[in-house]
């Protein structure tokens, strides 16, 4: 049971701040990223790096960035490195921005969403003071209710994805130790594979606030109806029980559970995703 720390801390032996590289995949996405970007701006945390890749656009969004990064002053566009590449999909560009990164800690953003501005500085506080805590993510859209956090141990993220990636924050020592990154081949549910591996042998924290929200009202589970994104997504989400099944992490009964606690989800959002249309 994590307990709340006697005194706050985010400093570093030296006396500094941790640094936090905040990875931040761009793909179309001109009409929206400057408010991406400007929600990190505004953060109370002051130490971070951004790393906007480029993704292969079609549109402008090149060219928004560039222009904006290029007005601003100095100080603030050295904490700002600009990527580009050809399409290859959020999570090849989320793992060449965790190559690049040179913070303690990693952060994930896109480019259709916000932070609040309390983000960084709430979670660096619980990563920073709790050292057995890996990865710290919070309320998309809406609140959790409760205590201000909860733990969130291996087996109860196999019934439910608390982690969604605009949320999360990670030590990147952690990532290093596990060798772990985001399953190239993988389409769907990626994030929530690269979740289960890391929490197996580290802690992860919910807290019960909003840390990020959507700029455009997408769902958390599926933007359209009865897209082939929420068959995609569970089919996913199959793969990765059935993968710590095979890895000996989970019994076969175990795996029959959580199975059917996923097709349960799945029809409910068919259900939500026919009623909003409706």
């Amino acid at each position: 049971m994590l307990k709340e720390p006697r005194h706050f801390c985010h400093m570093n032996s030296t006396g500094k701040e941790d640094k936090v590289s905040i990875v931040l995949p761009l793909y179309n996405a001109e009409s929206t990223i400057l408010f991406s970007i400007g929600s990190v701006l505004d953060q109370t945390y002051g130490s971070w790096e951004l790393i906007i890749i480029n993704d292969g656009s079609a549109d402008n969004s090149a060219d928004v960035v560039l222009e904006f990064i290029n007005g601003l002053n100095a100080e603030t566009k050295d904490k700002i490195i600009f990527l580009t590449q050809e399409n290859k999909g959020p999570s090849f560009t989320r793992n060449r921005g965790i190559k690049s990164a040179t913070g303690q800690y990693i952060a994930f953003l896109d480019s259709d969403d916000v932070w609040v501005k309390e983000k960084l500085e709430w979670q660096v506080y619980y990563l920073k003071n709790f050292n057995e805590v890996g990865i710290v993510s919070g309320g998309f859209n809406k609140a959790g209710t409760g205590k201000d956090f909860e733990e969130i141990p291996y087996y109860k993220l196999l019934f439910k994805n608390y982690f969604l990636t605009p949320t999360v924050i990670i030590k990147k020592e952690f990532l290093e130790e596990e060798d772990s990154c985001f399953n190239e081949r993988k389409k769907y549910s990626e994030d929530q594979d690269l979740w289960l591996r890391l929490t197996y042998k580290r802690k992860g924290i919910y807290l019960n606030k909003v840390l990020a929200k959507n700029i455009v009202g997408k769902a958390n589970f599926g933007e359209s109806g009865l897209s082939a994104n929420l068959d995609q997504m569970h089919k996913g989400e199959i793969e990765n029980l059935i993968f710590q099944y095979r890895q000996k992490r989970i019994s076969l009964i175990t795996l029959v559970i959580v199975i059917g606690f996923s097709y349960l989800k799945y029809y409910r959002r068919i259900w939500l995703a026919r009623k909003k249309n409706i």
